[in-house]
């Protein structure tokens, strides 16, 4: 990879928009090269965190560094940040090789200059061929590769993303997050990347910086984030988990709805839940919680069931789908097994 990304920092941003408060004491730090996505709920300050680094509003207070320089009183045009969003924002009269050369003719540079690296940056995204093309006679994919090539032409070192694969359909969405990242190893910017699809944050990222109202809630990798969500709020916005509420609790043990009684290591809190990802659920012979099969969902490679134990407890389970097994069937009597180690103790 190159050594082309930029670091940033946000300190103790705050951003109000009348009586609400988009961002409030937002700080964050990203590595030079770094691929990081901000994820979170509609309103979480995601976009708001996007638009005050690449210029389009002020902050109200705080600063925002890039290289460990101050760039609040840096007009947008001169930050050398690229961007790409949802909406292509092709124009309609030029083709694509016109649309990817915008940038470098908006910065004056030489005629065989501009379509040189014009050119590069459509094999990059694999639509050289298509140079000559007007956006109406492209796929929703291609324009979003022309919208990307349009970004990476003039080698920003920071390169932002706002929902760039959201309207896109699932299997091409897919296909363009393998691409992206690829891409992004390849010319070595630092991405920060605005999503509200967990899985989405999960395929691209280096780390994830989970938002919700306007603030960081956890930053760390995403098999951390997975594994280890520090609040019942982040383990119940990313993946699927079942989430479990905490009965009485004494120095050695907690209640736990559905699983009974757990253990508690020696100098545990008491948490206010505990969460249990679902394929990490098994069903057994023997000493395990006794449960009704609901519903059964096929969903292509696994099979999902919702069971609910003696105690009205609703419990969600996966497994891999084995082609001529018949799955479980509604009413049907099972036990189910985990291992201890997998459970989530979750504060509030």
């Amino acid at each position: 990879m190159k050594d082309t990304g930029a670091t940033i920092e946000f300190r103790n941003v705050r951003k109000e928009f009348g009586a609400f408060t988009a961002l409030d004491n937002f700080c964050l730090e990203v590595g030079a090269g770094e691929f990081m996505t901000l994820l979170g709920p509609s309103g979480s300050g995601k976009t708001t965190a996007l638009n005050a680094l690449a210029g389009f509003i002020d902050v109200g207070q705080g600063d925002i560094l890039i290289d460990g320089i101050s760039i609040r009183q840096t007009p947008t045009e001169k930050r050398n940040i690229g961007m790409v969003f949802q909406s292509y924002s092709l124009f309609p009269h030029r083709n694509v090789l016109a649309n990817v050369s915008f940038p470098l003719q908006m910065r004056k540079m030489h005629k065989a200059e501009v379509r040189q690296r014009s050119m590069k940056a459509l094999e990059m995204v694999q639509l050289a061929e298509l140079a000559q093309r007007m956006p109406h006679e492209l796929s929703g994919g291609q324009k979003q590769r022309v919208a990307i090539a349009r970004a990476l032409v003039f080698e920003p070192r920071v390169l932002l993303m706002d929902e760039p694969l959201g309207a896109l359909d699932l299997k091409l969405r897919e296909s363009l997050q393998l691409e992206l990242k690829a891409l992004q190893k390849q010319i070595g910017s630092t991405v920060i990347f605005v999503t509200h699809d967990q899985g989405e944050a999960l395929t691209l990222s280096d780390r994830i910086a989970v938002m919700d109202q306007g603030e960081i809630q956890q930053i760390c990798t995403p098999q951390e984030l997975y594994d280890q969500p520090a609040s019942t709020f982040i383990a119940n916005f990313i993946g699927s988990n079942n989430i479990l509420r905490v009965g009485g609790a004494d120095q050695h043990s907690i209640q736990v709805e559905g699983l009974g009684r757990i253990p508690l290591k020696p100098g545990t809190e008491k948490p206010y839940a505990v969460g249990l990802r679902p394929e990490l659920i098994r069903r057994t012979e023997s000493d395990g919680v006794p449960a009704m099969v609901e519903q059964t969902i096929f969903s292509g490679e696994a099979i999902r069931y919702i069971a609910r134990t003696e105690d009205g407890t609703e419990i969600l389970l996966v497994e891999p789908r084995h082609p001529g097994e018949a799955p479980l069937a509604a009413g049907q009597s099972i036990a189910l097994g985990f291992d201890f180690e997998n459970l989530i103790f979750l504060p509030k």
